[in-house]
């Protein structure tokens, strides 16, 4: 019987078991609910970093924590903007505390290793900030040792994986918004939520160098989508979950070594 990796299906009694094992590591998940695109779900940014913690977690037996289902608001130069229907956003303090407030239930029942595993590009400093606090939180609880290590999973991809990804050309990974990579992921790991039949072709958005608030809608293609995803396809989707996959394993594998 393949072991559960996945908190939520445990019990309390099996989770305080697996969670004393020293070294241990704690995967939480964080995500957003936010526009893709005509042709793809609104929670992409959740089932995507989900299913990696998933598969990192068997490769390394880690514990993975419930997903936070909604993020950062939506920036107009990486998500398109907050103003698209269903698009649902939360402070930056809000995250924070959050975050703040998982943390520091997790170090509670005995988690000494976490890992907050990103999905959405504008949640990266609201974590490092909700990690900051809860280790201040844990030390004056007396825990001495709590480590949190934060990573978005596309930073794991790699010049390699990008030319066979991108041949004509990466534009960078804010115009990568409901684009090849996310819908390519998307379409190996849940193709019934991908249309492809939807996909604009648009070219990809031209923001200026700066951000304007409150956004002008007119900024941002029609669409949602920051660049066409008409390229992506199931076998890129498979090399980029792969690549990232064992990415992380190996970073966490140092980690290990180091700790």
């Amino acid at each position: 019987m393949t072991a559960k990796v996945a908190m939520g299906e445990m019990s309390w009694v099996e989770y305080a078991a697996r969670i004393a094992v020293p070294r241990t590591i704690s995967i939480v998940p964080v995500g957003a609910t936010e526009q893709h695109g005509p042709h793809m779900t609104m929670n992409t940014d959740i089932l995507v970093p989900t299913e990696i913690a998933l598969e990192v977690a068997r490769r390394i037996n880690a514990i993975v924590s419930p997903t936070l289902a909604y993020g950062y608001k939506s920036i107009q130069r990486s998500g398109g903007g907050n103003h698209f229907s269903g698009t649902t956003s939360l402070d930056g303090n809000t995250l924070s505390c959050m975050v703040r407030d998982i943390l520091r239930e997790l170090a509670r029942h005995g988690a000494r290793h976490v890992v907050l595993l990103n999905g959405h590009f504008e949640n990266v400093y609201f974590l490092l900030e909700g990690a900051d606090l809860a280790i201040r939180d844990v030390k004056a609880a007396h825990i001495e040792t709590f480590e949190v290590l934060t990573l978005t999973y596309w930073d794991f991809i790699g010049p390699d994986t990008l030319s066979e990804v991108f041949p004509d050309g990466f534009e960078g990974w804010a115009l990568e918004h409901a684009g090849v990579m996310e819908t390519s992921l998307m379409l190996h790991l849940f193709p019934q939520f991908v249309d492809m039949s939807l996909a604009p072709t648009d070219a990809h958005a031209n923001f200026p160098p700066y951000d304007v608030l409150p956004p002008v809608p007119g900024l941002t293609p029609p669409a949602g989508c920051l660049a066409s995803p008409a390229k992506a396809s199931s076998a890129k989707g498979q090399l980029l979950f792969e690549t990232v996959v064992s990415g992380i394993v190996s970073a966490l594998q140092k980690e290990k070594q180091r700790q």
